[in-house]
């Protein structure tokens, strides 16, 4: 008796002791998991597709009465422009803020429709597009990625004119093709859809198009500053900026993106988009 009742003891300690275990690792699993960018949580709030969708609706009934009736000139097309606000939400370069909501109403009143026109004869073409605008401003944590990735990318290229006050300041080029996965990502976690592999995965399938417009934080990814953690901000609390630290904001460097070799501009078109 004394020997049955030991083992069940020890089975039952050592059923204990497994479990504690695997509550651990659980809680380590998610600890981890919690401290990464771009990674989606059960019931995380993403970006909903219903205005995507119900304008692909919308565009097969608008082409059905286009078929049946050719009185209506120009012809309604709707058009959905996303838009990503990075670095927006009071935590990039001099902490500006854009209120998504407002932002979309400005849109919708002052852009609401747009009608294209002949390249060879400059006559309005017999559509116009109905404009439909999505604003959705992204976190903290994909912000200071993005920072990390062009930081890491910056190749010093001399010196450059500055515009305002037209100083020569350090410049360092950005090669556009090595921080467009960290956007994929970017892009991924917000819609919902692996681009991870190029855009062939999705060469047949309508996917949603989207406006990166990004305010990074200058002082953060200085490249002359290699003390600053950057993966250490990704889900600290900011520092507020002193009048002081605004005038600081241009940090003295300029950066410009070239994409595949080509020339410098603060603006490019990813590859598949």
């Amino acid at each position: 008796m004394e020997l049955r009742s030991d083992s069940r003891s020890s089975s039952f300690s050592s059923l204990l002791f497994v479990a504690f275990l695997l509550f651990l690792c659980g809680l380590v699993s998610r600890t981890d998991s919690a401290q990464q960018p771009f990674r989606r949580e059960p019931g995380h709030p993403h970006w909903h597709h219903s205005a995507f969708l119900d304008v692909r609706e919308s565009v097969r009934s608008d082409v059905r009465r286009m078929l049946h009736s050719r009185a209506e000139v120009p012809f309604q097309v709707p058009l959905e422009v996303n838009i990503v606000l990075v670095g927006l939400n009071g935590d990039g370069g001099y902490r500006y803020s854009v209120d998504p909501q407002k932002l979309e109403e400005f849109l919708r009143a002052s852009f609401s429709t747009h009608r294209p026109s002949c390249q060879e004869t400059g006559e309005p073409l017999d559509i116009e597009h109905r404009v439909v605008y999505n604003i959705f401003p992204s976190g903290q944590p994909e912000l200071i990625a993005l920072e990390k990735a062009v930081k890491e990318a910056m190749v010093p290229a001399g010196t450059a004119l500055e515009a305002d006050f037209g100083r020569h300041l350090p410049a360092y080029d950005v090669e556009a093709i090595k921080v467009e996965s960290a956007f994929n990502q970017l892009y991924s976690y917000i819609f919902d859809i692996d681009v991870g592999s190029g855009s062939a995965a999705t060469a047949d399938k309508p996917i949603p198009s989207a406006i990166f417009v990004v305010n990074f934080d200058k002082v953060r990814m200085d490249p002359k500053n290699t003390e600053i953690d950057l993966d250490s901000l990704m889900f600290a609390k900011l520092p507020e900026l002193s009048d002081a630290d605004k005038e600081k904001q241009e940090a003295d460097y300029i950066y410009r993106y070239r994409y595949n070799g080509g020339g410098a501009s603060q603006v490019w078109l990813a590859s598949g988009r």
